[in-house]
């Protein structure tokens, strides 16, 4: 099969009917803008029909306009449940239609990330086209990463075009945009609530392959997106409309507690050993005091087995307006009292 050459030369494809059996999830948590433009998106750039678009609130926020709101199936979460809890909650909510086929996951911020646009119907075509396999797709990211034999250290992969379909074989990947497939959920995988946040996405795509399922990236998106995630890329892409996150110190927490998580649920003994290695290095490297306070934290609670949220850490500010950047005092300096 021949790879969309508009994709590869970075413009976007002319827009194809949405494909049949797809309800896309879109997660948000204090961020209506950057959730609006997501939304948007699927309605007038996917071509998806409102009834296949759930809109899941984390606790705070919503959409930036009641109208889109009206449109769309809105689930309002009571807390904030984190992106493991809300993730779980819209994949429940995606697949209670028989109809069904594939979850599309989005993050709020997705849309800040280069990825081809339309795609849907090009990805959906590309996985149908590959044909009953073993093992079976369970996932398909729009970008993803490899363990190299360091612990949970892990490297993004970008394929080059040639390889059947465009869709490589990859360990586990961040939310981003990725395709869930309905087998996957009846098999009774889900996000794990107790994680809350950090590293709660490869446990899933590390549980969905040991229950035989194969995660794949798409390579067309990888392609487009691979300076951007970069740290440097990544930060370019963010800065303008939410806190980097270099600048909320609380996520050095999450990573550092549930990487033990990690390494009990998947590794072996000595991912302990390269978490220490790599957290030390974390800790000469931190920005500030509170990023140092929050690794120590989150290793001590690791240690002690300890999930769920921690309220002193979260997000305080969500997003900034378009155009208008970060405010006056950079948000996430140190512990919050408002949680995620």
């Amino acid at each position: 099969m021949t790879v969309d050459e508009g994709a590869e030369r970075g413009t976007d494809r002319r827009r194809e009917p949405p494909p049949d059996g797809v309800t896309a999830v879109v997660l948000t948590h204090m961020r209506p803008g950057l959730a609006g433009d997501v939304t948007r998106s699927l309605l007038e750039v996917e071509g998806l029909p409102p009834d296949r678009i759930v809109v899941v609130v984390n606790g705070v926020g919503g959409l930036d306009d009641p109208a889109l709101e009206a449109k769309v199936t809105m689930v309002r979460l009571a807390t904030n449940t984190g992106p493991a809890g809300g993730f779980r909650a819209g994949l429940v909510e995606a697949f209670s239609d028989p109809a069904t086929r594939w979850a599309y996951l989005c993050e709020d911020d997705v849309g800040l990330f280069a990825l081809p646009a339309p795609r849907l119907a090009d990805v959906v075509g590309r996985i149908d086209a590959l044909g009953d396999r073993s093992p079976p797709v369970g996932a398909v990211v729009a970008y993803g990463r490899r363990f190299v034999g360091r612990g949970a250290h892990t490297v993004n992969l970008v394929p080059p075009p040639g390889s059947p379909f465009d869709l490589t074989p990859v360990d586990v990947a961040c939310w981003g945009a990725t395709l869930v497939s309905r087998a996957v959920v009846d098999a009774g995988v889900l996000p794990d609530p107790e994680w809350f946040f950090g590293l709660e996405d490869f446990d899933f795509f590390c549980r969905a392959r040991e229950e035989g399922f194969e995660v794949l990236v798409d390579g067309v998106a990888a392609r487009r997106v691979a300076a951007q995630q970069t740290s440097p890329g990544r930060e370019e892409a963010l800065r303008e409309r939410r806190p980097t996150d270099a600048t909320e110190a609380w996520r050095a927490y999450y990573h550092a507690r549930n990487s033990f998580a990690l390494a009990r649920r998947h590794g072996r003994p000595s991912w302990y050993a390269w978490h220490l290695a790599y957290s030390a290095r974390h800790l000469q490297k931190a920005r500030s005091r509170a990023e140092r306070s929050a690794i120590v934290h989150g290793l001590w609670d690791g240690a002690r087995g300890r999930m769920g949220e921690n309220p002193r850490y979260g997000r305080r500010v969500g997003e900034f307006g378009p155009g208008k950047g970060p405010p006056v005092g950079r948000a996430g300096d140190g512990p919050s009292p408002v949680a995620r």
